[in-house]
């Protein structure tokens, strides 16, 4: 699956962060992200940004930190904050009502993680991740959160809550 944008919005009514994927098949796929389900997948993205950077660079895996973060500007300054989310969807694969999210799991590629997101029924997406989707995914979760006001207090949350749809760099493949 090669992902094409993504949203995440904050829904007071629901109380729930709704995280809309679409892909370049013009496929869409709409889940629903709770407090709980946050809590457990914070910790997750985050490693999955270190592994990407042990794969990619293992000789700097003694500073991950530092580079982490500067690779953390360097994406999002490369990242399409701008473009409105395209509703332009032919199919939903999991259909349109949105699903709640309940379950993670990573498997092992060869070529990278897979990110196994899904409910109690195992309904859900499996997809690659890179540092190109893992940064702004993160940027946008947090200020998220902020204005969820769920105060999971993780580290590197922004100030100021900023625009919610991202379309990767087109250089950047996923």
């Amino acid at each position: 699956m090669n992902i094409y944008q993504f949203n995440l919005q904050f829904s007071p009514e629901e109380d729930r962060i709704v995280f809309k994927l679409n892909t370049f098949n013009k496929e869409e796929f709409r889940f629903y992200l709770t407090r709980r389900f946050v809590k457990v997948l914070w910790p997750v993205l985050q490693q999955l940004m270190s592994n990407d950077l042990r794969r990619r660079e293992p000789e700097k895996s003694h500073v991950a930190q530092a580079v982490l973060e500067f690779e953390h500007e360097k994406v999002l300054s490369q990242t399409n904050f701008t473009q409105k989310y395209s509703e332009e969807v032919t199919t939903y694969p999991l259909g349109e009502e949105l699903i709640l999210l309940f379950g993670i799991r990573v498997k092992q590629a060869p070529q990278g993680d897979i990110l196994c997101l899904h409910n109690s029924a195992g309904k859900g997406i499996e997809f690659m991740v890179n540092n190109a989707f893992l940064h702004p995914f993160c940027k946008l979760l947090a200020e998220n959160l902020i204005r969820a006001e769920w105060e999971l207090n993780f580290p590197s949350a922004p100030q100021k809550a900023q625009t919610e749809t991202v379309q990767p760099s087109p250089k950047v493949l996923h």
